[in-house]
């Protein structure tokens, strides 16, 4: 397939390049080519604007664009935004040539990458190449655009049948297709006819992918471990490598796994989050915040750039203020409390008001301000209506009315979150491991103050006051701000026959929480009762 010059004349074409000289020099190769129709843009957003308005047979858009998104970012929004039609090309050039960056590109999988310098006669030739593979397979394109994936896997058994230049790209495709649909036997059958012929190390990343869907673990974990020691396969080899490991429970294998792939590939947003879930999943609550701090940062000009970053990375920082000491605690806090304080800088307020909410009234638990914090949980509910939240925003509103010594709420989150994952890809394996952690950590921890507490009625009844403070006590410390401990608490420390200054400062510690939480008749009664006896011993004490 030659192409003259008069092909291009009516094909139009997008350079983004935030280099005058570079989209003039660009513009130039291009007429000599043959395009007449040229649009150049320096920056993404321009070429978004572009993009709304016409429809572009090629775009060639440079890596680095200055401030703002870029040239990944660019193809990452107009794809979401869907403005390329399925049979545009799509180039990125570069002048870096950093494994990251490499890695980073053809894992988007663009239609080619170019490295500058280059020439007049390569970036024809890699135009040329682009378009043939392009108009080859346009049909399959046309379909999988469409949806209609049983009919593009059609359509690129004719090419295989019917076009031998193409044939490869055709089968390649095909079994990206079988896999999307399910149909591993099949992909496998493809992907072993392929490799006997030839030893494609993508052919054998789809065997092994389609080994792992039939859940052939260790017949795939070899040929992945056998890929990531490839550059051409290392990204997708480690990546699926990281999901074989969480399906077998070895959590920590994943996290290091990841770890390493989104050092080569960082740009790479869903990949990151789910890092930050294995990380949380291990109890590496300092490595968590440190990947959500990356995460709030590569996630800026990029199509994930929303509310949810800043969010997940204050709950993070609660999360780890909770095992550090009052100072580092409150200065934990107080970045927490400007993390927050951005937000509403960069977004509307009523799109995530709700979560803020929750998240401000767990910062306010750990400071102890318990009635400010039960102010904001009802201020949150109301914010919230009905909808749908994140397994994080849901996760977020359990703990905190767990925190809050409300029981029932934090089991109604709790229950919620089963709902919420219904996808079966890297991230959504993290957050279905993280979901049956937090369940089982919920319902053993529910166990244990149950059970501690009712050991320490029965040791109250029996006599044992000072058996029963330790029972209740206990229970306490799991749930620092729930009343009914609280009043179990003070009934016991009244009849244990004197007060020191350690149970006069818990007693005392007791009273706040009673007096800022709604009672019922009868606890109200017993609280008041007890008052009665324990008013004249804490001002000894």
């Amino acid at each position: 397939m030659t192409l003259t010059p008069k092909f291009y004349k009516n094909k139009k074409v997008l350079v983004v390049d935030d280099c005058d000289p570079v989209r003039a020099s660009i513009k130039s190769m291009l007429q000599k080519i043959g395009f007449e129709h040229i649009a150049a843009v320096s920056d993404a957003n321009a070429a978004i604007a572009n993009c709304t308005e016409v429809e572009y047979d090629f775009i060639l858009s440079d890596f680095s664009l200055g401030e703002g998104k870029d040239g990944y970012q660019l193809f990452e929004a107009l794809r979401h935004l869907s403005l390329l039609k399925s049979s545009c090309c799509y180039l990125i050039i570069s002048a870096e040539s950093q494994r990251q960056i490499v890695h980073g590109v053809v894992e988007l999988q663009p239609d080619s990458y170019l490295l500058k310098p280059f020439t007049f006669i390569q970036l024809e030739k890699r135009l040329l190449r682009a378009l043939q593979i392009k108009t080859s397979l346009a049909k399959a394109y046309d379909e999988i655009h469409q949806g209609l994936f049983v009919e593009a896997a059609n359509s690129c058994e004719t090419v295989i049948k019917s076009d031998p230049d193409f044939a490869i790209f055709a089968v390649r495709l095909k079994g990206e297709l079988l896999l999307q649909m399910e149909h591993f036997q099949a992909a496998e059958q493809l992907y072993g006819h392929i490799l006997t012929r030839r030893d494609y190390a993508w052919a054998r990343l789809g065997l092994a992918i389609a080994r792992f869907c039939q859940q052939r673990w260790l017949e795939a974990e070899f040929e992945l471990r056998e890929l990531s020691r490839m550059d051409e396969t290392k990204v997708e080899a480690l990546d699926w490598l990281a999901r074989l490991f969480i399906k077998r429970q070895l959590l920590k294998d994943a996290y290091e796994t990841l770890s390493e792939v989104t050092k080569l590939s960082p740009k790479n947003y869903q990949r990151q989050k789910a890092l930050a879930n294995l990380a949380e999943i291990n109890g590496l609550k300092e490595d968590t915040v440190k990947v959500y701090a990356r995460l709030l940062n590569a996630a800026r000009y990029s199509i994930y750039d929303t509310p949810d970053n800043f969010l997940n990375y204050v709950r993070a920082i609660i999360e780890q203020a909770k095992d550090v000491n009052k100072l580092e605690q409150a200065r934990l806090l107080k970045k927490a409390d400007e993390i927050l304080g951005n937000i509403c800088k960069r977004f509307s307020l009523e799109t995530y008001i709700h979560e803020e909410l929750a998240v401000r009234a767990r910062i306010h638990m750990l400071k102890g301000n318990i009635d400010e914090a039960r102010e904001l949980l009802v201020k949150s509910d109301v914010a919230e209506g009905g909808r749908t939240l994140s397994v994080e925003a849901c996760l977020d509103k359990a703990k905190a009315y767990f925190e809050a010594g409300n029981l029932s709420r934090s089991d109604e989150y709790m229950e919620k979150l089963s709902e919420v994952v219904n996808h079966e890809d890297l991230l959504a394996n993290t957050l279905t491991v993280l979901i049956q952690q937090e369940h089982k950590q919920h319902d053993n921890l529910r166990e244990e103050i149950k059970t501690l507490n009712n050991d320490g009625l029965d040791a109250y009844q029996n006599g044992y006051f000072g058996r029963a403070l330790e029972f209740f006590n206990k229970a306490f410390d799991y749930m620092p701000y729930n009343p009914s401990l609280a009043l179990n608490l003070l009934q016991t420390i009244s009849k244990i026959g004197g007060v020191n200054k350690d149970s006069a400062r818990l007693a005392r510690r007791c009273v706040v929480i009673l007096e800022q939480s709604e009672l019922s008749d009868v606890n109200q009664r017993r609280f008041q009762a007890v008052m009665k006896e324990l008013n004249s011993l804490l001002q000894l004490a």
